[in-house]
């Protein structure tokens, strides 16, 4: 299987490279690399979900996210629900060179991520988030 790793600072090549098949995004040689907001948002929604679960708190019914922003100016927002009812909240914002990879499942890299659960921080990650970190 192929790896699909992109690191860029422009959010185009980064997401059309990780979420989108070829024939939707152009050539990895040069291509046009368009790209819609929903794969960032479910690029977070997936790790975000995973790093709440390995925190102790698992998501009821996903995560919903936003994003604003592109490249190293990035920002997502994801809020949600636990099974026990609490209100969840993931922030991830772009730092140098981001990268999300998905070849072994999600990993996003060089953001600042921070979970809440009911206001408590659960999830504190500089750098690396989801599979392989």
């Amino acid at each position: 299987m192929r790896k699909s790793t992109v690191r860029t600072a422009l959010t185009t090549v980064l997401l059309c490279g990780a979420f989108l098949p070829a024939t939707a995004c152009g050539s990895e040689d040069g291509g046009n690399n368009e790209f819609t907001g929903a794969a960032v948002r479910t690029a977070a929604a997936t790790a975000g979900e995973n790093a709440f679960e390995r925190a102790g708190h698992t998501i009821e019914g996903g995560l919903s996210c936003t994003d604003e922003g592109s490249g190293e100016n990035l920002k997502i927002t994801c809020t949600g629900t636990t099974q026990d009812g609490q209100d969840a909240e993931l922030t991830a914002e772009a730092d140098r060179n981001p990268e999300i990879e998905t070849s072994d499942g999600v990993r996003i890299e060089g953001f600042t991520i921070v979970g809440t659960v009911d206001g408590e921080r659960v999830i504190d990650h500089k750098g690396c988030l989801g599979a392989g970190c």
